[in-house]
């Protein structure tokens, strides 16, 4: 058995899915390539580990969730029992994963008491102090950026003398060192160490199309210059969760590097996350520039992330330099009304989003456009809006043989914590569901998507966000089969998911009334086996119409 200086372990949202009766519902469509057990990791697990693997740690990252959805025969207890390592650091970035990572921290602290057991990432670092004082197996909590922390804490083994650190002493009492001053320069790191991660087939495989390709995504900057009100990457969140006043933006010919490493391990897709703009106009067209000089041997699609729309001259640069053969645009605006977007924080208009759309189709150039349902201002009628928008900007295809522009959505379900609305969120048109860290562990241990909600606004309950996901669910599938998307058979089967999701949100409800929890899990396992049964599940909708 190889010894391990330290292991980052991913867990699955829900650490029992494969055991317990489980009800992602739509979830399941909008996270598809990551599937509802999110299996994607945060980028910085990548640079953290890479750090340490340079100063001659043995590390590794271990994706137990993909090892789990890999292999059903896959025991996790057995696989964290041979692993053998001084330190077990388990990411609790997004708060979906607040069930999976602290039943990971669990197995780690019984089968290796000796070895120290940490956790991190922006949901941990928001409720650092309630982890510590709740669950006694978790040793520490690197708060905010962790890479200079965990070479400190290999190198001096103490915990008193470890920045951004919150740790429980030998007597119990929790204590939070101070912060370190965030580092400026980004180019020490990698973010393109993937050979340091195992498994890796399902996180890097995409569907495109008849292609699959393999793909991964790199950081621009680390920080931000917007303040997107439910967004725990946002500049506020950045500030408080982070101590960093504002983004440090990695050298061109830095990301050129990690460009040629993943395109040495067989990468052929690569999205460029958060909008180089921020930087300036002129950093960003360095980075094309320089992206634009190699020839790569693999890489053949790069997309860049727009936070707001896009000038018709840019899109002739990015046109010309081109940084791969293929190249691609993304653009979350968020809400169709213009209202709810300047609340939300992108503030932009109607006309700029289309012409924005419409330009990059004039550039022959891809642009995929996701909206986001549940937002504080919404309401039905501003919904109705965002479906009015759908339609047009689906429609600018018609003017062009190929459909370059896609849209879809995702409901918000999880209000980010530490986001400006979670920590002010009657200011901001939100209702706290789930108001601190045992909230989200007990609502992510929960079969249903339903009950993962942990938010209402002010115009919407929570019955009203499902049913309002429900019928953007609808519309998008109307949508796409009348713009020849998908076909009519496509269609229809998307449609009966829609009715079985329904009929079981109403079953699920019934079940939770009973009394006798034994009756409950029963009726819960059968429910289950329904839907994993096509003619079970044909049958059970026809039963319940």
């Amino acid at each position: 058995m190889r010894h391990y200086d330290l292991v980052f372990f991913h867990p699955p949202s829900l650490f029992d899915f494969r055991k317990r009766p489980w009800f992602p519902g739509p979830i399941a469509r909008t996270v598809q390539q990551f599937t509802p057990v999110f299996i994607m990791f945060p980028i910085g697990l990548i640079s953290m580990a890479d750090l340490l693997d340079k100063r001659g740690y043995h590390v590794k990252i271990v994706n137990i969730g993909e090892k789990m959805l890999d292999d059903s025969s896959f025991s996790v207890e057995d696989y964290v029992k041979g692993v053998d390592s001084d330190v077990f650091c388990i990411d609790l970035h997004w708060a979906v994963h607040s069930q999976g990572a602290i039943e990971i921290a669990r197995l780690c602290k019984y089968f290796h008491p000796n070895s120290e057991i940490l956790l991190g990432g922006l949901t941990a670092t928001r409720f650092d102090k309630e982890i510590l004082s709740k669950y006694p197996f978790v040793d520490a909590i690197v708060k905010g950026e962790g890479e200079d922390s965990l070479a400190e804490l290999m190198d001096s083994k103490d915990f008193s003398k470890v920045p951004n650190l919150t740790y429980r002493k030998k007597d119990g009492i929790v204590r939070s060192n101070n912060y370190d001053k965030p580092v400026e320069n980004l180019d020490q790191y990698s973010f393109a160490r993937i050979d340091l991660v195992e498994p890796t087939t399902r996180v890097l495989t995409i569907d495109a199309g008849f292609e699959k390709l393999k793909a991964w995504a790199l950081p621009i900057c680390r920080g931000c210059t917007l303040n997107c009100a439910t967004c725990g990457g946002s500049a506020y969140s950045y500030e408080n969760l982070m101590k960093r006043e504002k983004p440090a933006f990695r050298n061109p010919k830095k990301i050129v590097e990690d460009f040629q490493l993943l395109d040495e391990q067989g990468i052929n897709s690569i999205f460029l996350f958060q909008d180089a703009r921020i930087g300036g106009e002129e950093y960003c067209l360095n980075i094309i520039k320089e992206l634009h000089k190699e020839k790569w041997s693999k890489i053949e699609h790069v997309t860049m992330e727009l936070f707001y729309p896009v000038s018709n001259s840019f899109l002739k640069q990015l046109r010309r330099f081109r940084p791969a053969d293929d190249i691609g645009l993304t653009i979350s605006p968020e809400s169709g009304d213009e209202k709810v977007r300047e609340a939300q924080g992108r503030r932009y208009s109607h006309e700029s989003l289309v012409k924005t759309a419409a330009s990059s189709l004039n550039q022959n150039i891809s642009i995929a456009i996701f909206f986001m349902l549940g937002l504080g201002s919404e309401t039905h009628q501003t919904l109705e809006q965002t479906w009015r928008v759908w339609e047009e900007l689906i429609g600018l295809n018609r003017c062009n043989k190929e459909s370059l522009v896609a849209v879809d959505f995702g409901p918000m379900l999880i209000l980010d914590p530490g986001s400006l609305a979670f920590d002010s969120p009657w200011k901001h048109g939100y209702n706290l569901l789930f108001k601190n860290f045992e909230d989200h562990y007990n609502g992510m241990s929960l079969p249903s998507w339903k009950q993962w909600i942990n938010y209402e606004t002010v115009n919407l309950t929570k019955l009203d966000l499902i049913e309002l996901t429900f019928k953007s669910s609808e519309k998008i599938i109307q949508l796409k089969q009348k713009y020849g998307y998908s076909s009519s058979s496509d269609a229809s089967s998307e449609m009966f998911k829609i009715s079985l999701d329904r009929i079981i949100l109403k079953d699920i409800d019934q079940i939770f009334v009973l009394e006798d929890q034994e009756q409950r899990e029963r009726r819960l396992k059968e429910l289950s086996v329904i839907t994993r049964d096509p003619l079970l599940s044909y049958s059970y909708v026809l039963t319940h119409e």
